[in-house]
C-alpha cells in the first residue's frame, strides 16, 4: 500500500494505492495521523485500491466516527468493482459518502 497526503482548505486528501489489510490499514492509519487528521475533512481516492480486508473496513468506521464527531466528512471516491462488492456485502455502500 502506498498513499500520497495533501492538506488544504480544512479536507485531508488522501490517494491510496494496493492493498488495505491488515497490516497496511494500520499503516495508514499512522500516516493518516502524522497528516494531522483531526478536525478536517478526509477525501480517500481509492483509484488504485485493489482490495480491502476487515481491517480496511475497520479503519474506515474508525475514520467515519472520527470525523463524525467534530461535523467533519469522509468521503471516498473512485472505488473499483471488487471494492464496490465488499461494501456493498458489508453494508458500507449506505454508510459512507461515495463518489
Amino acid at each position: 500500500m502506498e498513499s500520497t497526503f495533501k492538506k488544504e482548505n480544512g479536507t485531508l486528501t488522501a490517494v491510496i494505492s494496493g492493498r488495505l489489510d491488515t497490516v497496511t490499514s494500520q499503516e495508514l492509519k499512522e500516516a493518516l495521523d502524522k497528516e494531522g487528521c483531526e478536525n478536517v475533512d478526509i477525501d480517500l481516492d481509492f483509484t488504485d485500491v485493489e482490495y480491502i480486508s476487515s481491517a480496511g473496513l475497520r479503519l474506515l468506521l474508525a475514520l467515519q466516527r472520527q470525523v463524525m464527531e467534530t461535523n467533519n466528512k469522509l468521503v471516498i471516491r473512485n472505488i473499483n468493482k471488487v471494492v464496490t462488492e465488499v461494501f456493498k456485502v458489508a453494508g458500507f455502500n449506505k454508510t459512507f459518502t461515495i463518489l
